[in-house]
Parts: structure tokens; sequence; C-alpha cells
């Protein structure tokens, strides 16, 4: 009991760090006390330390295994190292909230989600923490470089107001024509959101918007000969015809690491990092190839 009740102390006061300090009338946190603030992105992401394209085929099938270099493959065109079998979500921040019963402070973010779509949900222990040594999860915060206080309103407000519209089942679908021939995402329904949809809109309704990872696309990708989509202006995505995923956002270097919160393999501590913090700091095979220039994919 008293390990349970000493992990759960430690998550108290690391979320009063990521949240701040909250009104005593309102229990929301106050303004700049906390590391995350209202439009900052939250970025939930699970790692499998020991899944490569070879492990993932080895006593396989040839059927399975030719299946499973096609997908691996078409994550090349995604952006992705053929290594790499990561996956993302990405939320907005909203706020810090202390219900009056309870202790803690618990930060809140807005997302889309596949069972219930535009959501506000608080960040969960389970965002971090992991039960098996095969996958390591972690939560990472990043804000825009320069971002001003107005615009945190306005990617807020927007957000808000798609509360309760349903996901985007078909984005994945949709986008694989642009990512195979450079066409627009034209059979994109506005009023539903993929989690990454969710957040260029958001920052588009900011005036902040997303340039194009063209690099990654086949050769023969008319996109990739113009240096953009057709339907979306050379300089950024058209946020009507959104096709980004979670990672290409991540990469964008004009948003920068403030946290990071992660459960130690090792020690099964959880940690809150908020110094000299780089993005793919999980795996510094993929650092490399994502941020030195070795990979095409460049946002």
């Amino acid at each position: 009991m008293s390990q349970i009740l000493s992990r759960e102390k430690q998550i108290n006061e690391l979320y009063s760090q990521i949240a701040g300090v909250p009104d005593p009338e309102t229990g929301i946190s106050q303004p700049e006390t906390g590391i995350a603030q209202p439009g900052d992105l939250v970025f939930l992401i699970t790692h499998y330390p020991s899944k490569t394209l070879r492990s993932e085929i080895k006593g396989k099938g040839w059927r399975e295994a030719a299946r499973l270099r096609l997908r691996a493959r078409w994550r090349v065109h995604l952006g992705y190292d053929s290594d790499d079998w990561d996956d993302w979500h990405v939320a907005i921040y909203l706020e810090g909230r202390k219900r009056k019963s309870h202790i803690r402070v618990n930060p809140y973010i807005i997302h889309s989600t596949g069972q219930k779509g535009v959501q506000i949900n608080q960040i969960s222990p389970g965002d971090f923490t992991n039960e098996s040594p095969e996958v390591r999860t972690r939560v990472e915060i990043v804000q825009f470089e320069g971002i001003r206080d107005e615009q945190r309103k306005e990617i807020v407000d927007f957000s808000l107001s798609k509360i309760g519209l349903a996901f985007d089942w078909s984005v994945g679908q949709h986008a694989r024509t642009t990512y195979a021939f450079g066409l627009p995402n034209l059979l994109h329904n506005p009023n539903r959101y993929a989690c990454q949809q969710l957040v260029i809109d958001a920052y588009a309704a900011a005036g902040i918007y997303f340039p194009h990872p063209y690099k990654s696309f086949p050769i023969f990708n008319i996109g990739r000969l113009l240096g953009h989509p057709l339907g979306h202006p050379k300089d950024r995505v058209n946020p009507r015809f959104p096709y980004l995923y979670d990672h290409h956002i991540y990469r964008d270097p004009r948003f920068k690491v403030k946290a990071v919160l992660y459960e130690d393999p090792m020690s099964g501590e959880i940690i809150l990092k908020t110094e000299n913090l780089e993005k793919y700091s999980w795996n510094p095979q993929l650092k490399e190839k994502y941020l030195s220039g070795m990979n095409l994919d460049r946002s």
C-alpha cells in the first residue's frame, strides 16, 4: 500500500508542475504557473524498442512477410524509417483543473479519438507508464516558437467549438492519394476530425500553417515535382485538404520540446524532464535520421 501511495504522490507532484497552481475558487490553473500553456501540443508516443522490420518478418510465411515489407515501404513514403514502428497521437493542451474534493490538479487536453470523436480528457498515468517492457510510452509537450497569447486563445477557442464532432476514420485512406500521386484530399469531411486534422485546422485559425513533407513522396508523385500537392500553396498545407500525420507536426523545427514525462524502464520511477530536451530522445538512431538531414522527409 505504501508503494502505491508513494507512486500516487509522485504523479500528483509532477502533474502540479505541468498544470500549474489552481485558483482556489474555480479550481482552474492560473496562467503561466505551469509548464504547459493553453494551445501547446501534447504528443502521446508509443515506442516499441525491440521491433524492427527484420524482427517482424522473422519466422513469418512469405505472404505475411511480403505484407509487412509493403507496409514498411508505404510508411517510408509517409516519412518513417523502415524500422520505425512508433505510434502517435497528438492533442491540444487546454488547462489544468482541480476538483474540489481531490488533491490532484489534472492536465486536460482537447483531442479526437476513434471512440468518441473530439472531446476533452485529462492526461492519464497510462499515457506514460508501461506494463510491458516491449512497449514504452511517453508524453511530450511541445510549444510553437514565438506563439502569442491571442494565438493561443484562437487555437483553444477553435478546438472547443469542435467538441462532439465525429472522428474521421477515412483520413488515412483519403490521404493516400496525396502521398501516392500528389492529388488533394478532396474527400475530407470538415465536420469530422482525426487528431492531427484538429491540430492543423486549429493552428490555421491562428495563422500558423505547416510545411509540406513532399521529399518523402514517391519519385513519380506530381507533388514532389511541384514542391507541393495540387490544391495547396507551395509554402504551406491547405487545411481544406489535410494530409499530414502526427509525426510531421512533431518534426516541424518551429516546435520546441518543453517537457517529457515517462517511466524509467529500469527503476520504474516516473520522470519529468524539462531541460536539455531533444526530439526523438527515446531513439538516437531515429533522431539522427530524421533531424540531421539524412532522412528525405524534412518538415
